[in-house]
């Protein structure tokens, strides 16, 4: 036993089956055999997407699901190094859209994606500024991040013909960012570094850094102490 690098390994898996139906073991594990292929391929297809598209990509992605690219031409798509992308419902444990997104409507347009950076089933839409995700940010499923209100809002401005880009505002979240699921966040939105938006908050305004944030619309409800090394 001197030599066993984890002493007491082999009998911590033994007392599984001793504890759990074998139906309920073999179940589980052919659950996450199933997830680790849909990774492989998923992951594969979201690389070739990438190479298609002309989207910048850094090493290491893990892709869960399906993702749609977008984009314009002469605009810019940018995803750093460990993305983390989980849009496929089987394998999250909220229910989730059956895809992610990416798209750029114009030529100006960019979306900007650092290191590290982990989302489930996002939806991101740069009509003609830039849309900035610093490293190590989480952002849960089903939000919407845009730059645009795609239309007239006031009525007699007649909502249903196309406006233009004027009023458009770029979004720049900080990073260390936690967003939880069913967060819509609207133009020219600045998140500061290690904040929170909670779940199904509308953010249409600034939120400082080191704060948590929420509602409709989103303010900030509790400010955190900036620790060293955050």
């Amino acid at each position: 036993m001197a030599d066993d690098p984890q002493p007491g390994m082999m009998s911590k898996y033994f007392g599984y089956f001793l504890k759990y139906k074998l139906l309920d073991l073999v179940m589980y594990c052919l659950y996450w055999v199933a997830s680790y292929f849909n990774r492989q391929y998923c992951t594969l297809a979201f690389k070739l997407k990438c190479h298609i598209h002309g989207v910048g990509c850094g090493k290491y992605p893990r892709v869960w699901g399906r993702f749609l690219f977008n984009k314009f031409p002469g605009s810019v798509i940018s995803i750093g190094n460990n993305l983390v992308v989980m849009s496929d419902p089987r394998y999250y444990a909220l229910n989730v859209y059956p895809q992610s997104a990416f798209r750029t409507l114009g030529p100006n347009a960019s979306i900007i994606v650092g290191d590290g950076v982990s989302f489930n089933s996002i939806n991101i839409v740069a009509r003609s500024q830039s849309i900035v995700i610093g490293d190590y940010t989480m952002i849960g499923g089903n939000c919407q991040i845009m730059d645009t209100d795609f239309h007239p809002v006031w009525p007699p401005e007649n909502r249903g013909k196309y406006a233009g880009n004027a009023l458009d505002r770029p979004i720049h979240i900080g990073k260390n960012v936690f967003i939880g699921v069913n967060v819509l966040v609207l133009k020219g939105v600045t998140i500061g570094d290690n904040s929170v938006i909670a779940a199904g908050s509308v953010v249409n305004r600034a939120i400082p850094a080191n704060c948590m944030a929420a509602g409709v619309p989103a303010r900030v409800i509790k400010t955190f102490e900036n620790t060293a090394g955050s």
